[in-house]
């Protein structure tokens, strides 16, 4: 059996961002919006970014299944801030059933908190960083109903 790989992370990516997007809080609260890895220089604070952690492949019985997890965290100037837009991304995402076109239903799970202070790039203020780290599981096949015939004799008595 051949089964051609795809990249899953392009695909989820988009779903992830437009459920960001979706919730309205969220987006009012960041005016930076989101950026993949890092923000333009000149964006403004807070601002979100996501990124792709890990994507290995694994089997399973149905063939083949990228795990894809990655950071969505939120910088901003103040710690509650950051912690409160977390905590919004995170409503957003956690177990949640993303829409990704070609693939069944994904559910998206929280795994892993990220929480980092930095001094910001003139070193006059200080960064916080807060989010976490999540998980989608991408069917790489599909399973097919497949029958097996078996002729047996018993004796009953």
């Amino acid at each position: 059996m051949s089964v051609a790989l795809t990249d899953p992370w392009p695909y989820i990516r988009q779903a992830v961002v437009r459920q960001l997007r979706s919730n309205l809080v969220l987006k009012d609260g960041l005016p930076g919006d989101w950026s993949e890895g890092v923000a333009p220089q000149d964006t403004d604070f807070p601002r979100g970014v996501y990124q792709l952690h890990y994507a290995p492949i694994e089997r399973d019985w149905t063939g083949f299944m990228a795990v894809v997890g990655f950071d969505v965290v939120v910088f901003s100037k103040t710690q509650g801030e950051a912690a409160s837009l977390a905590g919004l991304a995170f409503t957003s995402l956690n177990n949640v059933r993303l829409d990704v076109p070609g693939q069944s239903s994904l559910t998206c799970r929280f795994v892993s908190t990220i929480s980092l202070v930095d001094a910001a790039p003139d070193g006059t203020e200080t960064v916080f960083e807060e989010g976490g780290i999540y998980v989608v599981l991408a069917p790489q096949s599909n399973p097919s109903s497949r029958t097996l015939s078996v002729t047996m004799d018993s004796t009953i008595g």
